[in-house]
């Protein structure tokens, strides 16, 4: 539903000539905007081939005309406005009351201009709007967030430090925020895999790959995780990938799919051999609720794989947040963690520490930099009191269940 309001308001917002490339897309389709929602929601082969174009094209506008780009929490973009109408819908009255004395406007179309014109405002409007979003708001916002990439953002921290343990494994794996599914497929060479996901869109485009891999389909697939790993490379991230000859050698097993929040997951109790969950529990409202969760369903002996930002990343997550104006931090990183708080929440939920590893690093030169920024003066000056060579803004952990 909310993809073809998306594409409508889209569609009579870009440019004449942004909008005949969209169209060059679909040539034979009478409504458009109807088309592309439909094709979005399917998991077959022709929706796979059509999203490789459709990313191609908006990969190219983002570098050439990036204010007609689909792009979420940039405020000088054509999306902005659909965005703060959708906030305006999903808030109480009382915060639209906050939002319209903030502003001095009635009215959310002058309110939308003006937080496109003042940093201040923006910034005001996440620390007192942005931030209190429900989880469902989030799930629906993302259907369109999925929009921007075909890949998911954990595919590094897969290849990096799961992939070389998963083949020496087996048993069942959750696959927990499978996101578009790269992991999934990659583990479905050694381990029955099941995965779960909130996004419907990522979850589609996952099983069109899924079923494709086990076809041996050898046209589209290998296009995929070319731009998967092009996606990665833009992002400055180089790792090793498996073959696309590898992927496709018709050794998988059938990945279960399922969509869903990781909070609440509908597998019984010690289910699991293994779980895979990276670069997912800084996006959600309770990551002790999740992790409760993951002690349910996974064997004694079990192990869960996961990757989370640290306390460092807040720093800098903050300071960007504030210098850009960003909207919406809920849809970036809620919740960081240093190695002892990390293992702490795993621990009080029956797991012990295998090992913990931090990665993404900055110069203590490079952090400094940001920290003298940063609005968040507390945690940046307590940072700064235990100087480090490098500062490391991501952690893998393996935790063992009890």
């Amino acid at each position: 539903m909310i993809l073809e309001q998306f594409f409508n308001y889209y569609f009579h917002s870009i440019d004449e000539d942004t909008l005949k490339q969209y169209r060059e897309l679909l040539p034979n389709a009478t409504d458009l905007a109807g088309a592309y929602a439909e094709l979005f929601s399917r998991n077959d082969e022709d929706a796979i081939a059509f999203l490789l174009n459709f990313h191609d094209l908006t990969a190219r506008l983002c570098q050439e005309k990036p204010e007609q780009a689909i792009l979420f929490n940039v405020h000088d973009n054509v999306c902005f406005p659909f965005f703060m109408e959708y906030i305006w819908k999903a808030i109480s009255n009382e915060e639209r009351k906050k939002i319209q004395e903030a502003s001095g406007s009635q009215d959310i179309k002058e309110i939308t201009t003006r937080l496109q014109d003042d940093l201040a405002l923006r910034n005001w409007f996440r620390q007192e709007i942005g931030s209190s979003l429900g989880q469902e708001d989030l799930f629906t916002l993302n259907e369109i967030i999925a929009l921007q990439n075909f890949s998911s953002g954990g595919e590094y921290s897969f290849l990096k430090f799961v992939y070389p343990q998963v083949q020496k494994m087996q048993g069942r794996v959750l696959d927990a925020g499978c996101g578009a599914g790269f992991a999934s497929l990659v583990m479905s060479q050694y381990l029955m895999v099941h995965s779960i996901d909130a996004c419907k869109t990522r979850l589609e485009r996952a099983m069109a790959l899924s079923s494709m891999m086990k076809r041996g389909e050898k046209e589209i697939f290998p296009r995929v995780i070319k731009l998967i790993e092009e996606e990665l490379g833009i992002m400055r991230i180089h790792c090793e990938f498996p073959s696309t000859e590898d992927l496709l050698a018709g050794k998988s097993q059938e990945v279960q799919f399922t969509e869903g929040s990781i909070d609440n997951l509908p597998y019984q109790e010690g289910y699991f051999d293994i779980i895979n969950c990276l670069d997912v529990l800084e996006h959600t409202y309770s990551p002790e609720a999740i992790v409760k969760e993951f002690a349910r369903v996974l064997k004694i002996g079990g192990r869960v794989f996961v990757t989370a930002p640290t306390r460092y990343g807040e720093v800098e997550q903050r300071i960007w947040e504030s210098v850009d104006g960003t909207i919406f931090p809920a849809m970036l990183h809620m919740h960081h963690f240093d190695p002892q708080s990390l293992t702490g929440m795993f621990e009080r939920n029956g797991f012990k520490e295998v090992e913990i590893v931090p990665f993404y690093f900055l110069s203590w030169e490079e952090f400094l930099e940001i920290a003298e920024k940063s609005p968040a003066r507390e945690l940046a000056e307590e940072l700064k009191a235990q100087p480090f060579e490098q500062v490391a803004l991501q952690l893998f952990a393996v935790y063992e269940k009890q």
